[in-house]
């Protein structure tokens, strides 16, 4: 019953691949590719006669996600054979295929459109065997045949490899007991050699590999056609196209080692190795592989594999070497025989154990330890081993609590580690004593990584540009201004060292925000234990670090290094420290532990934090004081904290009575003052072109130049450029008489030309290029983007015409590749896009 369960799910699961790819593929992929390609080589013998664009329509369908795809129409009039004949169709597509992919619809369309107004004629390709059937572009659209090349093979293939699968699961037999019928006997029953690593392993290879660039060299081609994608979505393209290259050559690679080997031959005695026993392994390899010009060796290795974890990472436990024999074959390749001894406690093979697989292995290594290929080996647990209730000695689990004592000799020296000295630690010797310096490089790098993310923040607010440095105001933005800085300076300044001197041993942790020193006594080097910190990677790229521990005067442990790469590396470090206090017992008082001596503060660095949080907290401020006249300390609300005179003049300009805001200045008013958006009453009135306003706070004395910015969220405007973005040019040219700068730009580095150009006001436009302002700035700030894109976001038209007229480039593209017809469809202005797609 369960086999017949198993089975219909596995032949469900495989049927809805099989129909959902396959389908996919064929009518997404295969039948279009084929049409196109079939009706290019057709067209080959077609004929070119002159014809008349009766009338062409462009159809633009709205996606529900925003998207937008295009379909050219065409209706014209040609004469072939004597015969007054008309066709629609555009290329070598059927008519009615909408898509957007590239702009060959749109420039088909501004083609017809421009051929119909001027009465040109146009090329129209005719099928002799069949006059009415024509067509206008004989040409491939590479773009969308490269579109079209995923659905054409990667998603026919994935439905036709399923339904393989489906057909083998339905012909599949199932034996008399129920159980399924293996496809062969075990070959080590069988007394035949073992499967390698390697077969099959090419397939799998470069069945992935094909997926990925049938995917990824496609929408490459297709974007890097595109002349409007961007320069970041091309470089974004071009590191899947960089990975699929190096996953070509794997696979190549692969495939060479595979026929490398093949004809190798696996056999183990016995074919069932026990715990404890020894056991005999033999490869036979073929002349191909290379065998006699180069030193080969056998390791017998345990593996553990996480089954539970994406990609079931594996991680070798454990390796037992022995002497590798090579002798050549008549046929001039190899025989490697060596013998090894399976440990005692070993786990039997495939066995589950602290919730991982179990696998053994006998590996081919070259002479630089590199694993050629694998042969597994059906290694059994010892009958006498109570595995279940015996402790797992690679238990990763157990592991981060395991203390292992370094072992010191009972002679007079030590013994050297076998390991070579870490790298990063640093000896050093003075007369106060013997000193260890552990290299900090992992936090220097975090360190760089946190000024980074600070110079992010800025860039992404808009706090560093042409404009200078905007410290933030918002209580976020000034932990962040705060806290990436301080863990900078703490982790560039971090200072690891330990001391063997006459008074014991002594651990500190320095930097310029906290200073941290521990002692112990000199004896405990001779009973130091070492203990797994952390790990980095996974799996066979797992790497554990070890730190080294000794026990404190009230016997609390205390950690005496780092994390050192390695229990080797751990163990050096331990016997160098032990041997050091040996080497100097005899030469100095018995260690103990002076009073006072260990602490933990904080150190001299945060008054630089201090005063960095002082200077983002004060300096804007002291500005704003200058500049306004009156401000809030602590962030309080502008508004609570005016006078009664300055609310009457705020009142005043938000009803737009000027006798009223008249009389608040003469009775003291700040003009400068700053309503709670941070934009001065000078802005507020500019930008609703109250010109009368705007002279009596002239005259009581407002500032025109001053900047909004307070807060994190605004542009930073002055008035004159609140002035042109309400399209008020009577009050600019006032503004500007009274000192205002046309040079003003915001943090996005828009200037007046690009306020104007947003308000439509065309006067004002002509003004500022009489006063010689450039109709063509771009903004460096933010996109790149100028008047002119910035016109076609807010569909003014006129000023659109205005700009043609004066010979200002509209097809002028941004940072990203976007020109005006772009800006305007991303402002949903459809007028403004048809205009200008009719133009350019």
């Amino acid at each position: 019953m369960a086999f017949w369960a198993g089975r219909a799910g596995a032949l469900l699961f495989s049927a809805v691949f099989a129909i959902a790819f396959g389908l996919g593929g064929y009518f997404a992929g295969l039948q279009p590719l084929g049409h196109t390609l079939l009706a290019a080589w057709q067209v080959r013998s077609w004929q070119p006669v002159p014809g008349q664009v009766l009338d062409t329509e462009l159809l633009r369908h709205s996606g529900s996600k925003g998207g937008s795809t295009y379909d050219v129409r065409a209706h014209y009039r040609y004469e072939f054979g004597g015969r007054a004949l008309e066709g629609r169709r555009v290329g070598l597509e059927r008519v009615g295929g909408a898509d957007n992919i590239g702009d060959w619809h749109q420039q088909w369309h501004r083609r017809l459109q421009q051929a119909r107004e001027q009465g040109q004629s146009v090329t129209v390709w005719v099928n002799p065997a069949d006059p009415a059937d024509a067509l206008l572009d004989p040409a491939i659209r590479w773009s969308l045949l490269a579109f079209r090349l995923p659905f054409a093979f990667v998603f026919t293939g994935v439905g036709v490899g399923a339904a393989v699968l489906f057909g083998r699961l339905l012909l599949q037999r199932q034996r008399p007991n129920g159980a399924e019928e293996p496809a062969s006997v075990p070959a080590q029953a069988a007394g035949a050699t073992v499967r390698s690593s390697l077969q099959g392993s090419a397939a799998g290879i470069w069945i992935f590999t094909l997926f990925w660039c049938g995917i990824a060299f496609p929408m490459a081609a297709m974007l890097w056609a595109d002349r409007g994608a961007s320069g970041w979505a091309k470089a974004f393209i071009s590191v899947f196209v960089a990975i699929g290259v190096v996953l070509l050559g794997f696979a190549v690679g692969q495939t060479r080692k595979v026929w490398r080997y093949r004809g190798s031959a696996f056999t183990v005695l016995p074919q069932r190795p026990l715990g404890g026993s020894p056991v005999e392994a033999t490869v036979l390899l073929p002349e191909k592989a290379g065998a006699a010009a180069q030193p080969l060796r056998l390791r017998l290795a345990q593996y553990r594999v996480d089954e539970s974890s994406s990609g079931s990472p594996e991680r070798r436990v454990e390796a037992v070497d022995a002497r590798t024999t090579q002798q050549p074959t008549p046929d001039g390749g190899a025989r490697l025989v060596a013998r090894f001894s399976v440990p005692a406690d070993a786990p039997s093979h495939g066995a589950k154990r602290s919730g991982e697989r179990v696998d053994w292995r006998v590996e081919l290594l070259r002479e630089d330890g590199s694993v050629e290929l694998f042969y597994e080996v059906p290694v059994q647990a010892a009958p006498s081993a109570a595995l279940g209730a015996a402790e797992d000695r690679f238990d990763r689990r157990a592991a981060w609590t395991r203390e292992e004592r370094i072992a010191l000799s009972q002679d007079s020296g030590l013994d050297a580690p076998e390991a070579p000295w870490p790298a990063g630690v640093t000896v050093s010797e003075d007369a106060q004593g013997w000193q260890l310096a552990f290299s900090q490089r992992a936090w220097q790098w975090a360190a760089g990584i946190a000024l980074c993310l600070l110079v992010l923040e800025w860039v992404v607010n808009d706090r560093l540009g042409a404009h200078g440095l905007l410290p933030p105001r918002s209580l976020g933005g000034l932990l962040v201004a705060t806290v990436l800085p301080a863990f900078a300076l703490h982790a560039a300044t971090r200072h690891w060292a330990l001391r063997v001197q006459d008074s014991g041993i002594v651990v500190q942790r320095t930097s310029w925000l906290w200073t941290s020193v521990r002692s112990v006594p000199g004896d405990a080097s001779q009973a130091l234990v070492h203990k797994l910190l952390y790990s980095t990677g996974s799996g066979a790229h797992e790497h554990p670090y070890h730190a080294v521990y000794a026990r404190g005067a009230h016997g609390a442990r205390v950690r005496l290094t780092p994390g050192l790469a390695g229990a080797d590396a751990a163990v050096a470090v331990g016997h160098a420290v032990a041997q050091a206090w040996r080497d100097r017992r005899g030469r100095f008082a018995a260690g103990e532990l002076r009073a006072g001596r260990d602490h933990s503060r904080p150190g001299w660095g945060w008054l630089v934090v201090a005063a960095l949080l002082a200077a983002l907290w004060w300096a804007p401020q002291r500005d704003i004081r200058a500049s306004a006249g009156a401000t809030a300390p602590g962030g309080t609300p502008e508004s609570s904290r005016w006078s009664a005179v300055d609310r009457r003049l705020m009142d005043a300009q938000d009803a737009g009575d000027a006798a009223a805001l008249e009389a608040a200045l003469r009775d003291g008013a700040n003009p400068n003052l700053l309503a709670d958006s941070g934009s001065s009453v000078l802005m507020l009135v500019a930008h609703r072109g109250q010109l009368a306003h705007v002279e009596l706070l002239l005259r009581a004395g407002a500032q025109p130049d001053m900047r909004q910015t307070r807060k994190d969220s605004e542009r930073g405007d002055t008035a004159l450029l609140r002035a042109f973005y309400g399209g008020h040019l009577a009050v600019a040219q006032r503004l500007a008489q009274a000192g205002a700068s046309l040079q003003a730009r915001n943090r996005w580095d828009w200037g007046p030309v690009h306020m104007a150009a947003q308000s439509g006001c065309v006067a004002c436009l002509q003004w500022l290029a009489d006063q010689g302002q450039s109709l063509e700035e771009p903004a460096p700030a933010s996109l790149g983007e100028t008047p002119a894109m910035l016109a076609a976001a807010k569909g003014q038209l006129q000023a659109l015409q205005w700009m043609q007229a004066r010979g200002v480039d509209l097809g002028r593209r941004d940072r990203r590749g976007k020109n005006a017809v772009d800006w305007a469809r991303w402002g949903h202005q459809a007028d403004a896009e048809r205009w200008l797609m009719e133009r350019l």
